[in-house]
């Protein structure tokens, strides 16, 4: 078997896993508004269970509904009513052999009080959230907890337990991390009580330790109660690594095991490292498991962009963690325990971290994923249902969308002919080859082609699908999935050899001056400006709006704004390019005074034109014309994914 020790049984308190594997707790947002789990939200988590997860970890449900609730879309565990819908919910996940579990959580301080009718949000002390102001777009009042408050969320926790136990749920996860209410009692930098519960760590760790007493008086030792916990905050004045190694130890014994993250989650700048983007190494938390693992006995599990099974059985191997919890990998591909149990990890769906997940989670819309257009949807389409009847279909371009629709049209029985002009697969994903931060991005699509290559699909590189060549060879269906091209504005020296295309400097094909303008402050120009200050270039960024990088999900562009102000770029906003010449770029501000920004090379990142040309006269050339991705609408490579899926799932 591949990976012995990852996929070893384990035992977790009274509970028997069948390997190391633990579906983390995510947020999908697809609960009904009454907080009762939807049929989406019950075959979200069983297509985990499915996929072979140890433990699946239902995500972020609040203990009660006057407080706790920290987002639209979660699960309601604070009534007895819903234990007949929370059944449902573990039959689901049991049934493939899977522990079910849960997270319960109290977001405290970091709420909106829109989300808890209005009320003020409580916490130990009256410290709000930055991150949930900005959200809430004015300052928040945060009501400190008295006596009664804390006994009550206590009661309240320990009911949301039992209920689980009572609904036929294993186990449960105590979300005492990234800053919820049983972190913000722990944590110095949001406990400023002069009580029993603040003050010294035995008394900010008071709190959650009676929450951990009382929910194990509820559930008794047969049910399993596991414990998220930050090792180390990340923010001054907040908690440390050393404080979290001594809390782990307080909880040792209270405790079947203890889920090892980092960050607090009302600083908007930890963001970054609760959901690590595509900037940070894999295993960006190992260490600080390795540290609390090495301190105490009960099991350890390490989260923190861990997809590759190889990694993870190293983790275990090296004895740095007992248990790895996977979260974004397992909405990429849930599948991803089974094909590695079964040495099939080339066919896993590599995750590219994008946080596209995240992102529309964080305006209360139902989870997708940017590689996976299944994630969110397997009521809707987790089978790939076979074709009523038996299609030629061509496919005019072999970027995402392209290879996408053909994957999708060839594993539902068509007959598939993929074209492309060039003479290689990938469409603008082949720009992914040399900048570091892009190598899961590029795993990706080598993961497309290999996958597009194995299956029944005739390739013609170098090959353009015509109007000609259509009305000769005559297919059913014809999917036009050219792409897009380069805005190239219209201005004086823009043919020049010192212009390039950011494309170009991410291929490695172009030579660089050591002053660079970067037009456009959009990702791709961000990301280009970071890898070339990174190599030692002086580069500025001219962006016509207020702001750069607004395309990106919050997360990401968070971290992409700090990367780029440690690299030393240079912002010059609200000025457009307006002429490149021997000096360097032209620009004009808002109020049309112009000046010349010197540079030896400027950069063209200004967005991408539709190739409707060429979707115009393909529109005609089969009995059905499909037009998806880039050459529709220029965008990321998940909308022409999801594109390519969604024509393929219905011709």
């Amino acid at each position: 078997m591949a990976y012995e020790k990852l996929f070893e049984p384990f035992q977790l308190g009274p509970l028997t896993l069948k390997n190391r594997i633990v579906a983390a707790p995510s947020l999908p947002c697809l609960a009904h508004p009454d907080g009762s789990p939807s049929r989406e939200l019950i075959d979200y988590y069983k297509a985990k269970a499915r996929g072979g997860a140890a433990i699946v970890t239902v995500g972020e449900s609040p203990v009660d509904s006057d407080y706790a609730i920290s987002h639209w879309g979660q699960l309601n565990i604070g009534e007895d009513r819903m234990i007949p819908w929370l059944c449902r919910l573990a039959d689901a996940i049991k049934q493939y052999g899977a522990i079910a579990s849960l997270e319960l959580c109290h977001g405290g301080r970091q709420t909106l009080p829109s989300l808890i009718g209005g009320r003020h949000p409580i916490g130990p002390s009256p410290i709000p959230s930055k991150f949930h102001e900005v959200l809430a777009g004015h300052p928040i009042t945060v009501q400190e907890m008295d006596r009664d408050m804390i006994e009550a969320v206590q009661e309240n926790f320990a009911s949301a337990a039992f209920r689980l136990k009572q609904a036929g749920f294993d186990m449960c996860l105590l979300h005492g991390a990234h800053g919820w209410l049983l972190a913000q009692f722990l944590s110095p930098f949001s406990n400023k009580r002069t009580d029993r519960y603040g003050g010294s760590l035995e008394n900010r760790a008071r709190f959650p330790l009676e929450v951990i007493e009382r929910v194990r008086d509820r559930v008794g030792s047969d049910f399993a109660i596991e414990y998220r916990l930050s090792g180390g905050e990340q923010v001054p004045g907040g908690l440390t690594l050393a404080e979290a190694v001594r809390f782990a130890q307080m909880i040792a014994d209270k405790v079947d095991c203890i889920h090892v993250s980092t960050g607090l989650f009302g600083e908007p700048y930890t963001l970054p490292i609760i959901h690590p983007t595509h900037f940070l190494p894999h295993g960006a938390n190992v260490h600080l498991a390795a540290e609390i693992k090495a301190a105490v006995k009960v099991p350890v599990t390490c989260v923190g962009s861990i997809s590759d099974p190889g990694m993870a059985q190293d983790i275990i191997s090296e004895g740095k963690a007992d248990l790895i919890a996977m979260t974004r990998a397992l909405i990429a591909d849930p599948e991803l325990p089974n094909k590695a149990r079964r040495g099939q990890s080339r066919e896993i769906i590599p995750c590219t971290r994008c946080l596209e997940c995240l992102g529309r989670v964080a305006i209360f819309l139902p989870v997708r994923c940017a590689v996976n257009p299944v994630a969110g949807r397997e009521t809707e389409c987790a089978a790939l249902r076979p074709a009523d009847r038996i299609k030629t279909v061509y496919i005019a371009g072999g970027g995402p969308g392209g290879i996408q629709a053909a994957i999708t049209a060839a594993k539902r029985g068509h007959r598939v002919v993929l074209l492309e002009k060039q003479e290689n697969l990938g469409g603008n994903l082949r720009f992914a080859d040399l900048p570091e931060f892009k190598q899961d991005l590029k795993r990706f699509r080598d993961f497309l082609i290999e996958t597009v290559q194995a299956l029944p699909v005739e390739i013609r590189l170098g090959t353009e699908l015509t109007p000609a060549l259509a009305d000769a060879e005559k297919p059913d269906v014809v999917i036009v999935a050219v792409g897009a091209e380069p805005v190239i504005p219209d201005i004086a020296g823009v043919s020049s050899d010192r212009v390039l295309w950011a494309g170009q400097v991410h291929a490695g094909k172009a030579r660089t001056g050591r002053r660079i303008v970067v037009a456009g402050g959009g990702m791709v120009g961000c990301e280009t400006a970071l890898l070339l200050a990174r190599e030692g270039k002086a580069v500025t960024v001219v962006e016509m709006l207020e702001a750069v990088a607004t395309d990106l999900n919050p997360v990401t562009r968070i971290h992409l704004l700090e990367l780029l102000e440690k690299a030393g770029v240079r912002m010059l906003l609200n000025h457009r390019l307006e002429s490149v010449t021997e000096d360097g770029a032209g620009v004009v501000d808002a109020g049309g005074a112009t000046r010349v920004v010197p540079a030896e090379t400027v950069i063209l990142s200004l967005g991408m034109r539709a190739r409707d040309d060429v979707v115009k006269s393909l529109a005609f050339c089969a009995p059905e014309v499909y037009a998806i991705g880039d050459c529709v609408r220029p965008g990321k490579a998940s909308g022409a994914i999801h594109d390519g899926f969604n024509v393929a799932m219905e011709i």
